[in-house]
């Protein structure tokens, strides 16, 4: 199960659909339900940020996003989702234990991951060995994005979310100061007119950024160092057969 899930490419991407059950998540991955009650899979401050939701929309949906994260996590790492360790790392302005969430050091291979939800839909990155950062949005034709300035802007705003994501920065760094400028046919680069315009110092290749092909309305890109585009694989859910 897990040779066919995770091939050897450098970074795979699973589309969720979070509008369905935990059992329909685990359909659509392809993947054999584990043992135990869906939210026995999460932990207790997983399970705490949802009660906090009042929504009970939003709240479904951020269970089920974070049922798949942990479903996928556990099949890459050959153990039951909820004996994964997420933890938090330290967050690049102050320092403080609400960084990018990342495996536990008890993990003990080198995986990084993740995460954005849309609407209905999640977008789930994994990567060994290097950095990744996905970002996914959902086009409405005549209305601007809530997060993005302008509905045109919004294929650029989905590729900067997805860098910053990458390096750990996140919303630490204006977006509005990154500039990205085209390499190869749907895959960026940060363009740095001067040093003071840069990010942090990075160790080992750039990051770069590729557009994702998905079904409309939805936009999505992922990013991390050294990235090739051509061999980023999309997973799009599964649909029984008839």
């Amino acid at each position: 199960m897990t040779t066919a899930l995770f091939p050897p490419a450098p970074v795979s991407t699973w589309l969720v659909p979070l509008d369905d059950t935990a059992d329909g998540v685990v359909a659509s991955l392809g993947l054999a339900r584990p043992e135990g009650a869906p939210a026995s899979w999460l932990d207790a401050d997983e399970r705490a940020r949802a009660a906090r939701l009042h929504d009970a929309t939003d709240r479904h949906r951020w269970l089920v996003s974070h049922v798949a994260l942990r479903l996928l996590l556990g099949a890459a790492l050959e153990v039951h989702p909820s004996a994964v360790s997420v933890v938090r790392e330290a967050c690049p302005r102050c320092g403080g234990p609400h960084g990018r969430p990342a495996l536990g050091p008890s993990a003990g291979r080198p995986l990084r991951f993740s995460l954005s939800r849309s609407g209905g839909h999640a977008l789930i990155a994994l990567r060994r060995g290097l950095d990744v950062g996905v970002d996914l949005e959902t086009a409405t034709a005549g209305t601007p994005s809530p997060a993005a300035p302008a509905t045109d802007g919004l294929a650029r705003w989905v590729r900067t979310e997805a860098l910053l994501k990458s390096t750990g920065e996140g919303l630490t760094r204006d977006p509005d100061a990154v500039a990205l400028r085209p390499t190869a046919p749907g895959v960026w680069s940060e363009h740095v007119e001067g040093d003071d315009a840069a990010g942090p110092e990075l160790v080992g290749p750039a990051p770069t950024v590729a557009d994702l092909a998905l079904p409309s309305p939805l936009v999505a890109a992922v990013a991390g160092p050294g990235l090739d585009r051509a061999r980023v694989r999309v997973h799009l859910p599964a649909t029984a057969a008839a």
